[in-house]
């Protein structure tokens, strides 16, 4: 996987605010203009902005696992 430093660590930057919002509950991918992007979703349900946009399903879906990783409660926010 190639991806941007600068990409990786703003979509991970962005996770670590939601996260310390105290609203964050979960993380899913949606479709969003033919691409697969990586939410968050609060506590009632409703969307964040996408944290990350790919083409190919397979990249969302390890942005997923990275997310739902570092959204554990044993894992600090800032060991992103």
């Amino acid at each position: 996987m190639t991806t941007k430093i600068a990409e990786t660590s703003l979509w991970q930057q962005n996770l670590a605010s939601l996260i310390r919002s105290g609203l964050f509950r979960r993380a899913e991918v949606v479709g969003l203009k033919n691409l697969h992007a990586v939410v968050g979703v609060y506590g009632d349900g409703s969307h964040s902005a996408p944290l990350a946009k790919y083409a190919d399903i397979r990249r969302a879906e390890d942005s997923l696992s990275v997310v739902r990783r570092l959204s554990e409660v044993t894992v600090p926010v800032g060991a992103n």
